[in-house]
């Protein structure tokens, strides 16, 4: 049972952020140079950051490492994501 509340919990804030998500999915795919000028900033803190992952067993879609050790989000996207912030407050 504790896994289906797990599941529940994560789409939930998946649902709740969905905005944020796609909008570093595009600028992932779709590169311009301002966007690409803003993750390159946040990435290098990132790389920085003690809680990076790696290895994405706390990514909230495998795979998608190197992820937020604190949120799970991809840090492809996320960094990508200009309406979006760290959650510990590095960017």
């Amino acid at each position: 049972m504790n896994s289906i509340k797990k599941t529940v919990r994560i789409l939930k804030e998946v649902w709740s952020k969905r905005h944020r998500i796609l909008e570093g999915i595009k600028n992932y795919m779709v590169k311009t140079d301002h966007v690409e000028k803003i993750a390159e900033v946040r990435m290098s803190i990132c790389k920085e950051c003690p809680l990076i992952d790696l290895k994405g067993t706390k990514c909230f879609a495998p795979g998608t490492q190197p992820c937020c050790g604190s949120c799970g989000c991809s840090l492809e996207f996320k960094t990508r994501s200009v309406g979006d912030t760290c959650p510990e407050g590095k960017w």
